[in-house]
């Protein structure tokens, strides 16, 4: 099953890998987080996201540079394993597993749950197979159009979002104590540091998928300038919607008083459009949904076809590619199965497993810049600035990896255990060397 002379299609602009990546992480995720966040932070909601923006750009930053030296879908796998080697990789890209494995399902669940609202006589197991299935044909059809269909979606997030905002300073107008421009977003007598540093740890969710861009650099025109570029684009712009939208929301509705936190986001839009604006809001949140959940099942696949192609996991099937299609056909199969978990899965367990494996990459590809700047003299000329970015960013992932619940770091590290009995066994006990990288551009 082995065809190493057939490469992935070459076709994704910087826009196009910048707005997969804004559509991974989805800028209408806010509504999910908002109420969660705005009770964490005393009502500062608008801090908490500056705070996980400035933290996340700092990471974007360590993706945008490894993925400049190194053009290949892998990701933080790849890097670890340019920089300390082949089984740190393994290590790194095993955990990272759990992060691209369990967002498509998570998005699937988010996707159904959605799409049951508005039709609950629709038995909920048939959304959630409707969507797996559906996310699988377009990603095998190929890259060019789960791109075309990516960019339609966004550009409808990008409007209802536009259309909330709108709405927002319409009934700020028309409130008798309305104040357009607070302060209160950002600071309060409510709130305190330790408290906005709680709610950016949540913000910081929404950012998850934008250093999913790294993937699809074998799908990218000139990829050492187009992903860097894309992966900065997609969180300063995601960065700057979360922030505005979460500011309006909080001057239209300053009470933190909610009928429920969880849908506290989605009153307000019945507060400021009505309950057809709503609905309709609702529709798009799911179309939303379903859009990142394409993007997550691409990126899962490339990180698998990468790991195979290497064989530091079987090449057959993980290392194949369609000659036709020019899509891992084999990995987007097995991906859409996994996500058929959702029906049986909850959020919570889910999200345990993504965040553990997402902020061990996103610490890891920190370090692999200090590291990989150590190991090249002739590079560090006038870095000193992404090598101190690069430590704190390290450092923030660090804090969010500690601030992981007990069944998170159960989860993770079963996991993380799977993986080292496998690595024995791959290595006979370290006494064998894995295969080292032979995926570059």
């Amino acid at each position: 099953m082995s065809n190493e002379h057939v490469k992935l299609d070459r076709r994704l602009s910087t826009t196009s890998a910048a707005m997969f990546g804004l559509s991974y992480m989805s800028p209408l995720v806010v509504i999910a987080t908002f109420g969660a966040i705005a009770v964490k932070t005393g009502g500062a909601v608008a801090t908490a996201y500056v705070v996980a923006t400035l933290a996340m750009l700092a990471t974007a930053a360590s993706y945008g540079f490894m993925a400049s030296r190194n053009p290949v879908a892998g990701s933080a796998y790849t890097y670890t394993s340019k920089v300390f080697g082949p089984i740190s990789g393994f290590i790194v890209g095993w955990v990272l597993l759990l992060d691209y494995f369990f967002i498509p399902m998570v998005i699937c669940l988010l996707t159904a749950t959605s799409l049951s609202t508005l039709a609950p006589a629709v038995p909920f197991p048939f959304w959630v197979v409707g969507v797996a299935v559906l996310s699988t044909i377009v990603n095998t059809l190929g890259i060019k159009l789960t791109d075309r269909i990516n960019l339609i979606i966004m550009a409808t997030q990008l409007l209802m979002v536009a259309m909330l905002a709108y709405l927002c300073v319409v009934a700020v107008s028309h409130l008798p104590d309305g104040e357009l421009f607070s302060a209160k977003p950002f600071t309060n007598d409510q709130t305190n540091w330790s408290m906005i540093m709680a709610g950016a740890a949540v913000a910081c969710y929404s950012f998850l998928g934008f250093d999913a861009i790294s993937t699809l650099s074998e799908e990218t025109v000139n990829p050492r300038q187009s992903i860097p570029r894309a992966i900065m684009i997609a969180t300063v712009f995601g960065g700057g919607i979360f922030i505005v939208a979460t500011y309006l929301m909080m001057v239209v509705h300053p009470s933190l008083t909610f009928d429920s936190v969880d849908t506290a986001a989605y009153e307000i839009v019945g507060q400021v459009g009505g309950e057809t604006f709503k609905t309709i809001f609702t529709l798009v949140v799911a179309i939303a949904f379903f859009a990142a959940g394409l993007c997550a099942h691409a990126s899962a696949s490339r990180l698998l076809l990468v790991m195979g192609r290497d064989n530091v996991i079987p090449s057959a099937p993980f290392g194949y590619i369609n000659p036709r299609l020019k899509t891992p056909v084999v990995n987007i199969i097995l991906v859409g199965v996994v996500m058929l978990g959702a029906i049986k899965f909850d959020i919570t367990t889910s999200t345990s497993f993504i965040n553990f494996g997402a902020f061990t990459a996103f610490f890891a590809v920190n370090i692999c810049v200090i590291g990989y700047l150590l190991k090249q003299p002739e590079e560090r000329s006038g870095r000193a600035l992404l090598m101190l970015v690069s430590v704190a960013g390290a450092l923030f992932c660090a804090s969010l990896f500690l601030s992981l619940d007990r069944v998170a770091i159960g989860l993770g590290f079963g996991w993380l255990g799977l993986g080292l009995v496998y690595l024995l066994g791959k290595t006979r006990v370290l006494t064998r060397p894995l295969p080292t990288m032979t995926t570059d551009i």
